[in-house]
C-alpha cells in the first residue's frame, strides 16, 4: 500500500516538472493604467483617443499624492490612435482597470459602433466600463479642472464612474455599459440611450440621457422627464426614486404648488398590437406606488385629499409621459424595443413595414396611474 503510494507520489512530482510557469505577466511599474477615456473627431475626420492616467506627484508635500496626466493622440480609427498614445508615453498603456469612456458629441453624431469596436475585439478590455456622451468635446470632460480639489488628482475616473453612478442610484439616466449596450446595437428592433454630460466652467453636470437610433446621436432627454423616462423604458431596479412635480392648474411656483414623491414600486406593463393593414399600436401602463415626500398643503392625509391628489398626479404624470413618447418619436429612437416585439411576434408585419421609421408611426396610448402609500411619517 506504502508504495503504491510513494509511486503516486514520484509520478506527480515528476509531471510537476514538465509543467511552465505562465510567462503572460504584465509588470505595473512598466504600465500606466488608464482610468478615464474619451474619444473625439478632428477637423480633418481623425479620431482622438483622450486618456486621464493617474500617476504620483515628485516631490510632493503629501506623500503618495496622485495627480491626473491627461494624454492625446489622433489616428485614423480608435485603435491607431490608441498605437500612437502608446509611443507618447514611456511605460506600456493598459485600459484593463478604465472606468468611464466619454464620446464627445461630434463624434457621437457618427456610428459609434466605430469606436467601440476596438474595446469588443480586446479580451483584456474593460467592459463593465460606463459609457456616456459629452455635450461638448470628450476632452472638456476627462482634462476638466473641477473646484473640489481631491478631483483633480488622480480620481479623476473614480469620481466621473461615481457620478454616474449616482445618478442611476436616482433613475436620472439608465444603467449601461461598453458590455450591455453591444447586443442592442446589433438589434434592428430596438435603439439605446446614454448618459449626457453637461461639462460647465469648473463643474459636471449628468442633466439627462442622450437617445441614440441606429448607433448614432439622435438627441436628449433632460431634467425630471428623464426619471419618467426610465422609469416607462423599466431600465431601472427597485430603488427609492425622488422627484418633485408641479399640481395642475397650481399658480405661482411656491413650495404648496408642487410636490415631491419618492417611488417605491415601479411596474410597466407594454403590450404591441398589429391590424390587417400592419399598422402597429402599444399600449403603456405604468403603476407607481409612491409615499410623499413634501408636500406643505393642507388636508391632504384623509381620503379625500389622497384621492385628488393622487388623481391629480395621474394627470400630470400620463401628459408628460405621452410628451415623451413625441420626443422619442420625433427622434426615432425606438429604446422600449417596439421592433424587437414585432420581429419577435408579429414577423409579417416586420418584414411589410418601413424598418427606417416605422417607430415614427406607431401609435401609443400610455397611461400612469399613482397609487399613495403613505405621506411620510404623518398619519
Amino acid at each position: 500500500m506504502h508504495s503504491m503510494r510513494n509511486k503516486f507520489l514520484y509520478f506527480f512530482l515528476a509531471c510537476s516538472l514538465l509543467l511552465t510557469g505562465c510567462w503572460d505577466q504584465v509588470q505595473l511599474n512598466q504600465t500606466k493604467l488608464i482610468k478615464a477615456g474619451g474619444f473625439d473627431y478632428t477637423k480633418k475626420g481623425k479620431v482622438r483617443t483622450i486618456a486621464a492616467i493617474p500617476q504620483v506627484q515628485p516631490g510632493s508635500r503629501e506623500e503618495g499624492k496622485e495627480i491626473s496626466q491627461v494624454f492625446e493622440a489622433t489616428g485614423n480609427t480608435a485603435r491607431q490612435s490608441r498605437h500612437n498614445l502608446d509611443r507618447r508615453i514611456a511605460e506600456r498603456v493598459d485600459a484593463s482597470k478604465n472606468l468611464i469612456i466619454v464620446l464627445g458629441k461630434e463624434a457621437a453624431k457618427k456610428d459609434i459602433y466605430s469606436i467601440l469596436d476596438v474595446f469588443y475585439r480586446d479580451p483584456k478590455s474593460a467592459l463593465n466600463a460606463k459609457l456616456a456622451v459629452s455635450s461638448k468635446k470628450a476632452s472638456d470632460v476627462v482634462s476638466m479642472k473641477f473646484q473640489e480639489p481631491n478631483i483633480a488628482t488622480g480620481n479623476l475616473g473614480e469620481y466621473l464612474y461615481d457620478l454616474i453612478a449616482s445618478a442611476e442610484d436616482a433613475s436620472h439616466v439608465p444603467e449601461v455599459s461598453i458590455q450591455t449596450i453591444c447586443p442592442v446595437m446589433f438589434d434592428p428592433g430596438q435603439d439605446f440611450a446614454l448618459p449626457y454630460f453637461e461639462p460647465l466652467e469648473k463643474e459636471l453636470n449628468v442633466s439627462g440621457v442622450a437617445l441614440f437610433h441606429n448607433h448614432v446621436f439622435a438627441g436628449t432627454i433632460k431634467g425630471p422627464k428623464s426619471i419618467l423616462f426610465n422609469l416607462l423604458n423599466a431600465t431601472q431596479s427597485s430603488k427609492s426614486i425622488s422627484t418633485t412635480r408641479k399640481l395642475p392648474n397650481a399658480k405661482g411656483d411656491g413650495p404648496a404648488k408642487s410636490v415631491t414623491l419618492i417611488v417605491k414600486k415601479a411596474k410597466r406593463k407594454l403590450k404591441v398590437s398589429v391590424k390587417p393593414d400592419n399598422s402597429v399600436s402599444a399600449k403603456i401602463d405604468l403603476n407607481l406606488t409612491i409615499s410623499i415626500g413634501e408636500f406643505p398643503s393642507k388636508h391632504t392625509t384623509d381620503k379625500k385629499g389622497l384621492k385628488l391628489v393622487e388623481s391629480q398626479l395621474n394627470e400630470v404624470l400620463t401628459k408628460e409621459a405621452g410628451e415623451i413618447i413625441k420626443t422619442l418619436q420625433g427622434f426615432n429612437s425606438d429604446t422600449f424595443g417596439i421592433g424587437r416585439q414585432l420581429i419577435a411576434f408579429h414577423n409579417d408585419t416586420w418584414q411589410a413595414i418601413d424598418k427606417k421609421n416605422y417607430f415614427k408611426k406607431v401609435d401609443f396610448n400610455t397611461n400612469v396611474t399613482v397609487k399613495i402609500m403613505n405621506f411620510g411619517i404623518i398619519e
